[in-house]
């Protein structure tokens, strides 16, 4: 009996997630880093940005509807956009603001949420600031890396283009 209470909660809890989802078409998963580069590699014979951001981060979001953009202009293309929030999950809230957030923009691309210490990701990531973006290749193979104030959209969408041809 216990078994099938729990069974009809979580069918409950995941098609109300569904609907929401569904509803605006933004989605947003919790990953390690372990998961980050599967789904990265899941993505294989695509040219694939990974936007590194965080919701405390103005430079971040300023940069954010852009790379939605980027998205809707070329998936048809080819183009993969990955959001990376690095946002604090011992704040209970960080995931519905998250969420909030990247349904304000529309954020149809795979959107997710790093579940591991900063220390576990920094040091394989090297990063030392927000946003970061990595550029991948269609092969798999990381082409740029841009960092906080190295990032010039117009530069990034640049280097989209020519991959995508």
């Amino acid at each position: 009996m216990r078994r099938w209470i729990v069974g009809a909660f979580v069918a409950v809890l995941s098609t109300s997630t569904l609907q929401a989802e569904s509803k605006t078409g933004v989605r947003l998963d919790l990953v390690n880093y372990k998961q980050l580069s599967e789904e990265i590699h899941r993505h294989h014979g695509r040219v694939i940005l990974v936007d590194f951001w965080g919701d405390f981060c103005r430079p971040c979001k300023e940069k954010f509807p852009y790379v939605v953009a980027l998205q809707r202009k070329y998936a048809a293309q080819g183009l993969t956009v990955i959001t990376v929030s690095i946002d604090d999950l011992s704040d209970p809230e960080v995931r519905d603001r998250v969420h909030a957030y990247l349904q304000s923009q529309q954020a149809v691309t795979r959107n997710l949420l790093l579940n591991e210490k900063p220390e576990v990701w920094i040091s394989k990531l090297k990063m030392n600031s927000v946003p970061t973006m990595f550029l991948f290749d269609r092969e798999g193979q990381m082409i740029n890396r841009w960092n906080g104030n190295e990032i010039h959209l117009d530069q990034i969408e640049k280097r989209i283009t020519e991959l995508l041809r």
